[in-house]
Order: structure tokens, then C-alpha cells, then sequence
């Protein structure tokens, strides 16, 4: 059983959900965030790990069918875990599907998970992007940005949440990652693996970032009451 956190925080995904969801959902993520799961019960880690493998590796398919035969074959202990085997080979087939999204000129690899949180309006926005992504543009300048992951078989992300999710993603690139290049918003992105949608940073940010900041003064005020 985990400690309960004493300090307001919330993962960038989760933030997204939060800015769209109604206020159930967003008591929810309050709750969630503050008690968080045990890392041993986390869903999704060996499918994280395999597209990161993908992306930074030169995108052979091959090294997505070679996991998923492996979480397929795998021997599991509990109930628990042979489920979470199996949803993990599947996000594998459903990212096999949509490649062809994920195929851009950039150089990938591996982000540091160790990466400091943001701090919105005194949240910790905890953001650890899994790739790093670097390319060159038409003026033969450096540019820099990062790809987030995101896991949920039922729940989707819509079109306002995959951008807040990216505008985000957008900041901490430019707070964090500007000594690799100038962050190009082209190569910020959130990828919802079980729908193959790539949502990257709109170009229209102000008012976005605006409803960040609310949302996280709101989460921070709210925190001991959950």
C-alpha cells in the first residue's frame, strides 16, 4: 500500500482528462493522484518500454511483433498479471496498425524518466515524455521536442484533451530541453496508442495554457480535501 502524497500533483494525462472531464471525474483524479497505485499494479510499463524500444531503434515492426510475442508467451503468476499481458499485447497490435502516424523524420531517444515536474500554480505536473525527438529544419537548424504515451482502452482522448495534453508537453520541452535545439512544435506530441491518434501542440496556446493554470489552482486547492 502506498503513502498517501501530502503535496499537490498530477501526471500531464491525467491533467488532460482533468480539464475535460466533468466534476466527478475530476474528484476522481484528485483522489487518484493523492493516493496513487502501487507501482507493481501499473498497467502499461512493458508496452511503454517496447514503442520506446520501436521508436528509438529505427521503427522496425519487427521489434513491436518480437514483444508481443513475448507478453503473449509469457507465464503469469495471477489473474492480474496474465490481464495486464494481454493488454499490453494488444496496445502493441493497435500501435502496429498506426505506424505510419509515428514515422517522422526525427531522431528519437529514450527521455530521462528522472526529468524534474513542472510547477503550475504550486501543482508538480509530473510529465516524463518516454521519447525525445530531434530534427533538423529547412534552414538546417536544430529542433527539438518530445512524444507522451497514452494508455487507456475505454477512454480515449478527445480532441481538447489531447491538445491540452500537448500544450503541456509544449512548455516543459521549452523549460527543459531548449539546450537541444528550439522546441518545434511539430515534434511535441501526445500518441493514444489504443485509438492511433498523434495529437501535437496547437498553434493557438495562450488561453490553454490559461486553463492550465485554473486547473491547477483549483487541484492544489482541493488537495486536503480528498
Amino acid at each position: 500500500m502506498t503513502t498517501p502524497r501530502e503535496n499537490p500533483c498530477v501526471s500531464v494525462n491525467q491533467l488532460g482528462q482533468y480539464l475535460t472531464g466533468t466534476p466527478s471525474l475530476r474528484k476522481r483524479i484528485i483522489q487518484g493522484q493523492k493516493n496513487p497505485v502501487d507501482p507493481q499494479y501499473l498497467r502499461y510499463p512493458a508496452a511503454a518500454q517496447a514503442i520506446t524500444e520501436f521508436l528509438c531503434e529505427g521503427r522496425d515492426e519487427v521489434i513491436l511483433r518480437y514483444h508481443q510475442r513475448r507478453l503473449l508467451n509469457a507465464q503469469a503468476d495471477t489473474d492480474f498479471d496474465a490481464h495486464r499481458l494481454a493488454l499490453c499485447a494488444e496496445a502493441l497490435q493497435h500501435c502496429l496498425v498506426a505506424t505510419d502516424d509515428l514515422a517522422t523524420r526525427a531522431v528519437a531517444s529514450p527521455a530521462d524518466p528522472d526529468l524534474a515536474p513542472l510547477d503550475v500554480a504550486g501543482v508538480a505536473v509530473k510529465v516524463r515524455p518516454e521519447v525525445l525527438l530531434r530534427g533538423v529544419d529547412a534552414r538546417g537548424q536544430m529542433r527539438s521536442g518530445v512524444l507522451k504515451l497514452y494508455f487507456s482502452k475505454h477512454t480515449p482522448l478527445d480532441e481538447r484533451a489531447g491538445q491540452y495534453i500537448a500544450t503541456v508537453l509544449q512548455l516543459f520541452a521549452e523549460e527543459r530541453l531548449e539546450q537541444q535545439g528550439p522546441v518545434d512544435p511539430r515534434l511535441v506530441g501526445v500518441f493514444d496508442v489504443f485509438a492511433g491518434r498523434l495529437f501535437v501542440a496547437p498553434k493557438a496556446r495562450q488561453r490553454r495554457l490559461q486553463d492550465v493554470v485554473l486547473a491547477c489552482e483549483e487541484i492544489a486547492g482541493r488537495w486536503n480535501f480528498h
